[in-house]
């Protein structure tokens, strides 16, 4: 059995008791390093699978082979229905390929807290993710302002990856503060309101565990 659990946002303590349990009953853990340490207290004893890009075919394949003879338990940053669909597909097709059970466990989702700072329900915001592999359409943001709503946006994991909002905010003209919610539900979670410009001026660089919200603002 391989379950994809969902182990929250940052805070270890936010995972759900369900997904506690699972993970403690399984004999092997995988899932991304970052994501695992959170959890070592519960690893003594078991395998542990650290996935790595260049790794990361294979190491899937063995998941599977290990799943079919074992309880497995993949640890999902946040919860597997939101903003890691690339991956969680590979693994569904792969266990349907491979004859493997698999179970999903809902998680909280770092976005979810993000509502809370911008104190917005789900329903008000657009949410779009650009933490994806392949080709990014920043002209996403337009239209869904366009269309007259608010946005929640995982930008690309990398430092930079808000100055490109940013920079494509400065081409339609928008100049309404942004905020930028930085590893949240961790120790060091941090806040920023801050206007495009700021951001490309100063080249601000950022965690790839960001979410940023562009409200809705009239632009040219």
């Amino acid at each position: 059995m391989l379950y994809i659990i969902g182990v929250g946002p940052g805070d270890p303590d936010l995972i759900t008791v369900k997904g506690l349990e699972i993970i403690k009953k399984c004999d092997i853990i995988s899932g991304w390093g970052s994501v695992i340490e959170r959890f070592s207290t519960y690893l003594e004893g078991k395998k542990v699978i650290k996935l790595n890009y260049r790794e990361e075919s294979k190491q899937l394949e063995e998941i599977m082979r290990l799943a079919k003879e074992t309880n497995v338990a993949f640890l999902n940053h946040g919860d597997p229905s939101v903003s890691d669909f690339q991956l969680i597909e590979k693994i569904k097709k792969l266990a349907e390929k491979e004859g493997v059970n698999l179970v999903l466990i809902p998680g909280v989702s770092s976005i979810i807290r993000a509502l809370h700072i911008i104190d917005k329900d789900l329903s008000q915001v657009v949410f779009i993710t650009f933490h994806v592999r392949g080709p990014i359409d920043y002209d996403e943001i337009k239209r869904f302002l366009l269309a007259g709503r608010g946005i929640l946006v995982n930008p690309e994991p990398y430092p930079d990856g808000v100055k490109k909002i940013a920079l494509k905010l400065k081409e339609i003209n928008y100049n309404c503060k942004i905020t930028v919610m930085e590893k949240l539900t961790y120790p060091d979670e941090k806040v920023y309101n801050l206007f495009p410009e700021d951001i490309i001026l100063k080249d601000m660089k950022f965690s790839d565990l960001t979410i940023v919200y562009i409200p809705q603002c009239s632009f040219s």
